[in-house]
């Protein structure tokens, strides 16, 4: 039996659009990982399944509450997010997150390592306790050439506010700041 031209064309039709998805599906296809995932002090092989939620926290102090302390974040990102939606979801979830938010600077254009980064300055308080933070975020990948937002942050419990001092410290600190480049032995394998 003998189908009609409009079948014949809708049954191409179709064809076309399954062929096109798969070759969408083929190009966004996450190459492997690279063989070994990198600490400061080790190296081991993650397994795909794992999430990598690694904050370093950086004190001035062994034991309490430390007058200054730093710490560096970073979060999986979608490959379409952009630094300034992410900057202005940051905002947003501040300003849910923290009663009695003040702005010392909102958002504005900074560089962190050469790429381009927002930075922001508030206050609040926790628990009855001043608490002040400078944030700056910035786009980078992790070893699977994911993207990542990367967020630094300083954080002062001075009743006056991040002190000069600690201010120095913290950008002296961002002036050293290098990405590691992605080594030959730690670039996916391209499937063929």
């Amino acid at each position: 039996m003998r189908t009609c031209i409009y079948d014949r064309i809708s049954e191409k039709r179709i064809r076309e659009e399954k062929r096109l998805e798969e070759e969408r599906l083929k190009r966004e296809a996450l190459p492997p990982p690279p063989k070994r995932f990198h600490t400061n002090e080790l190296s081991f092989v993650r397994p795909g399944s794992f999430k990598d939620k690694t904050f370093h926290v950086f004190t001035l102090t062994d034991i309490g509450p430390s007058p200054l302390s730093v710490v560096i974040g970073r979060t999986p990102i979608g490959v379409d997010q952009d630094l300034e939606t992410m900057a202005q979801q940051l905002l947003t979830d501040l300003k849910q997150a923290l009663s009695h938010l003040e702005w010392v600077e909102h958002l504005s254009p900074a560089e962190v390592a050469g790429v381009d980064a927002r930075r922001a300055e508030f206050k609040w308080r926790q628990q009855g306790q001043p608490v002040h933070q400078l944030q700056l975020i910035f786009l980078h990948h992790d070893e699977h050439q994911h993207p990542l937002l990367m967020q630094i942050t300083a954080t002062s419990n001075n009743p006056k506010g991040i002190t000069p001092d600690e201010r120095s410290a913290f950008y002296e600190l961002l002036k050293t700041l290098e990405l590691r480049p992605v080594t030959d032995t730690e670039k996916p394998v391209t499937p063929a």
